[in-house]
This record gives C-alpha cells, structure tokens and sequence, in this order.
C-alpha cells in the first residue's frame, strides 16, 4: 500500500447519481474513487459530501481542521481536494476569482495547522471539472467561470506551494444538470487523475 488519499470534495466526489429516484451513489466500480483505489496501490477515503462549498464560515473550517487531526497518523496521507462547484452555484454572482480567494483563505489556514506544517498530511488542490449547459445551468456566468476556475486556482497553488490539478481540462462527460459526472465522466476522470498523481508513488 503505498499509503492514504483522503478525497474531499462534494458530490461529484461522492459519486452522486443524479438520474436515480432517490439520488444514490453510482455502484463503486463506477465512481473515480473507487476505480483509482482498484487501480492504485493506494488506499482511497471518500470524504465527498453533496453540496458542500469551500468551508468559509468559522465552525466549518475549525470542523476541518479537527478532521486534520484524526487524518494526520494515517499511513502518508495526501488530501485532494475538490471543491469550488457549488460556490459558484449558490452564491450570486460569485466569479472564478471569488471563488479562488475563498479557497485560498481555506488553505491558508488548514497550512496553519502542524499537521500541515509539519509535513504529516500533504495537501493537493484540483480545481473542478467545467459545466454545461443543462438544468441546473442556465446562465452564462456558471458557464464561464467555471471554465475560469482553473487558471485561478492554478495561481492560489502556486502561491501557497501546493500540487495542482486542473480537471476543467479533460472534458468530463456531464448528465443532464450540466453538474454531474455520468458513470463515463467517472472514468475519465480516474484515469486523468491516475496520470496527474504518478508523482505520489
């Protein structure tokens, strides 16, 4: 085992199926988490969470700076994280800028924390896959910044020394939200992200 990826995100994370009654995960062979921990020798901890923004608020990010601390004996633990999605949707008018600058306070402070500073955990930022057009996205703003969101996160990784990766660009095949990843858009994705995280093994 070549040690722990902690995979903290939102529902595209999580493996939300949008198209069940009920709204399930998709089967686990059938989410990116799943499918990069049968393909690695990695061991992989899906922390994804259906709606959630970049914790901004002061119990959310003391919440996860607590989770740093339960996560920092594990076995070389790296924490990917992705989110941003959900702010752009929820918060009007929010522009990819916005969103950076509130993901760089949250980084900034989770850097604070020994775990951080210590080099226990090592933290890995991935801005977003883009979205289309559909039901859930029917302006243009979430259309455009979402496709700005990489270069801005890019620019937040590079000031704060982290590993960056931008999935807006590897075209993620969406359901008919214009949010979610379809099964295909899962593996797609696992496979992108196994070749952006060689430098992990």
């Amino acid at each position: 085992m070549a040690g722990t990826i902690i995979c903290y995100g939102d529902s595209n994370t999580y493996g939300y199926d949008p198209c069940t009654l009920m709204g399930d995960q998709y089967p686990e062979q059938n989410r990116w988490t799943g499918i990069l921990e049968s393909e690695t020798k990695w061991k992989i901890e899906n922390h994804g969470i259906c709606g959630r923004c970049i914790p901004h608020t002061g119990s959310q990010i003391r919440f996860a700076c607590e989770q740093l601390k339960d996560w920092q004996d594990k076995d070389a633990p790296v924490w990917m994280i992705m989110l941003g999605t959900n702010d752009l949707l929820q918060e009007q008018q929010f522009t990819a800028k916005d969103t950076a600058q509130r993901m760089e306070t949250f980084l900034k402070k989770l850097m604070a924390e020994p775990a951080v500073s210590s080099g226990k955990i090592t933290l890995y930022l991935i801005a977003p896959a883009r979205m289309e057009y559909g039901a859930w996205v029917d302006e243009e703003r979430l259309y455009q910044e979402s496709r700005q969101l990489g270069e801005e996160y890019k620019k937040v990784a590079e000031r704060r020394g982290i590993g960056f990766t931008d999935a807006g660009k590897w075209d993620i095949p969406v359901v008919y939200d214009g949010v979610h990843f379809s099964e295909k858009g899962h593996h797609i994705f696992a496979q992108n992200i196994q070749e952006e995280i060689t430098w992990l093994k």
